[in-house]
């Protein structure tokens, strides 16, 4: 089956704008895949336990920013997903870093971080079974793997941002922070600023 990528972006991006929960977001986000090609890990992925992970990821973003406080001159906070590999596979991780720039139109801003805290790297259980579940469908596995992590980690950390996150600590010296999520190698949106 060949997925349009262009459709694939317009209904992350569209979903991302409603502003729901993760586990909403996520579900119907699989459900406009799941129309276009049916096949039996849709299931495995929603199943993903995403409220479970975003303690977890709540827990990591707010001990990072105690341990290594946000200079005054941070404005923006890159989310970038990549894979490490280890032996015969590759891990998805993601990091956690600041810049002292932001243009919302060109995204060279991520690439010299000025913050660049301890323990900034995670391996989310979460992207280790989209991974898992992605492999097992070789003639789409580019696709899903460059869709579906990305479109989970908007999700979960946008509404982490607006709903979860106590904002105190990355508001020390700032009144607003903007944040983007995607990969090091290519696509990425913007989430909800950090106010």
């Amino acid at each position: 089956m060949d997925f349009q990528h262009d459709k694939s972006w317009e209904t992350l991006t569209r979903i991302l704008e409603v502003k729901t929960t993760a586990k909403d977001a996520w579900n119907k986000f699989i459900d406009d895949h799941e129309n276009t090609a049916s096949k039996p890990f849709w299931k495995q992925l929603r199943q993903i336990d995403i409220e479970t992970e975003q303690t977890d990821i709540v827990n990591w973003l707010q001990q990072m920013v105690t341990d290594n406080p946000i200079p005054k001159n941070i404005v923006a906070f890159w989310i970038g997903i990549f894979k490490i590999a280890d032996n015969d596979k590759e891990i998805p991780t993601i990091y956690f870093v600041g810049a002292d720039n932001y243009n919302k139109d060109d995204i060279d801003w991520s690439c010299d971080p000025a913050y660049l805290p301890e323990n900034r790297y995670v391996q989310l259980g979460s992207l280790q079974q989209i991974e898992s579940v992605i492999r097992t469908d070789e003639e789409n596995y580019e696709f899903y793997d460059w869709i579906l992590p990305l479109a989970y980690c908007a999700f979960t950390f946008d509404e982490i941002i607006r709903a979860k996150l106590d904002k105190k600590p990355f508001l020390k010296t700032n009144r607003k922070i903007f944040v983007a999520i995607g990969h090091d190698n290519g696509d990425y949106v913007d989430l909800t600023s950090i106010v």
